[in-house]
């Protein structure tokens, strides 16, 4: 938590309406995610695209696009996405407004907690959340990749949008599959079983898109941990394990 952190480590990060100790690290987490979204994006539209889904993805495979890290500034990309054609049940809301009330809180001194996040995230209409899940590159990622975009464009899944991380050099991907409502509990399960239904059988991660939105990544100052749930598949069960995830990173 924040008043247990080793103010030796951390650094000054100024907000609209004041300062918080952040460690160097959190810095370059949020500085990348950041540059992330705003490359170049890679886009196929489910019913738009022309091309069909599976000439698309051997044309545009994972392993051949590289990120904005690998190559000059400006000329890598950032995400690439998939997205289907049903409408989300929840449009995204007031993302200004969202922000402008997180940096009252941080101003306020007041404790920065979950639930409060999640208090902001209702006001705002700020709910959708993703399951996410890490690949290496090369052939295991261009195949994870096509189960979840084959999925996602077809409507197998509930997600109405999927991206993964762009190449980047020793690094895994990142792939994320979006849900309309993180507090919809029942909506959150029935979209892993539905991923799991592909054929992805690895350990998932959810965060809700709210945490991006605010800066709420790991070794962030606040100590709460960006996840909510984990997933892990048992093969000899043959069926999901999903936990609810400690709020505080040093719990």
């Amino acid at each position: 938590m924040e008043e247990d952190m080793d103010v030796s480590t951390t650094i000054p990060l100024s907000t609209m309406k004041g300062t918080v100790l952040v460690h160097p690290k959190y810095l370059e987490i949020v500085d990348q995610a950041q540059e992330s979204d705003f490359a170049i994006p890679v886009i196929y539209r489910a019913g738009i695209n022309k091309e069909p889904i599976e000439d698309w993805l051997e044309n545009h495979k994972p392993s051949t696009i590289c990120s904005f890290l690998i190559l000059f500034r400006n000329q890598g990309f950032g995400w690439i996405h998939i997205i289907n054609q049903r409408i989300p049940k929840n449009i995204v809301g007031d993302i200004e407004g969202l922000e402008d009330a997180w940096d009252d809180l941080l101003a306020s001194k007041r404790e920065v907690c979950k639930e409060r996040i999640f208090e902001l995230a209702k006001n705002f209409r700020v709910l959708p959340g993703k399951w996410m899940f890490w690949v290496s590159p090369g052939g295991k990622g261009d195949h994870f990749w096509s189960l979840i975009a084959k999925g996602v464009a077809s409507g197998k899944t509930l997600a109405t949008h999927a991206k993964m991380s762009a190449l980047e050099e020793n690094t895994s991907h990142v792939v994320c599959i979006y849900n309309d409502n993180f507090l919809d509990e029942e909506e959150v399960y029935e979209s892993e079983r539905t991923i799991r239904s592909l054929g992805i059988k690895c350990s998932l991660h959810y965060k809700p898109d709210v945490f991006t939105y605010l800066g709420v990544y790991g070794m962030n100052p606040w100590g709460i941990r960006p996840t909510i749930y984990t997933s892990h598949f048992d093969i000899l069960k043959n069926q999901s394990i999903i936990r609810k995830r400690d709020e505080h990173l040093d719990a």
